[in-house]
């Protein structure tokens, strides 16, 4: 699906983004943007919104504050810690998960405000 694009929050490496990019996904890491790096949620929702792209977080607990500022964004993709912690060990199940979400989107990507909650692939 050449149109789902993806910004990943700055908590993930960008390893995994150019691991996504191998695959065909169009994605983008906050971390390695000079202008989203250190942004509020709501910058980094903003412009991930003017970009078309949804983005990919585990800050469930302040991204909804920004998503009430940003209520037409293109897409919000949770990634929960606990399930897809941030180790080496672990990065590969979210890649896959992720990949998974890109080949096989919820029909719901397609509506302004999109919310989901990724599992295991």
């Amino acid at each position: 699906m050449a149109s789902l694009a993806l910004l990943l929050d700055e908590h993930y490496p960008a390893s995994v983004g150019t691991h996504l990019a191998s695959h065909g996904i169009d994605v983008d890491c906050v971390i390695v943007r000079e202008d989203l790096r250190g942004q509020p949620d709501a910058t980094v929702l903003s412009v991930a919104t003017r970009e078309g792209r949804i983005v990919v977080t585990e800050d469930v607990t302040t991204f909804p504050a920004a998503m009430a500022t940003v209520p037409q964004h293109v897409g919000v993709v949770f990634c929960e810690a606990e399930r897809f912690p941030r180790t080496a060990s672990a990065l590969p199940r979210l890649e896959a998960a992720l990949l998974a979400f890109w080949r096989d989107p919820p029909d719901a990507v397609h509506y302004p405000g999109f919310v989901w909650w990724l599992a295991e692939a």
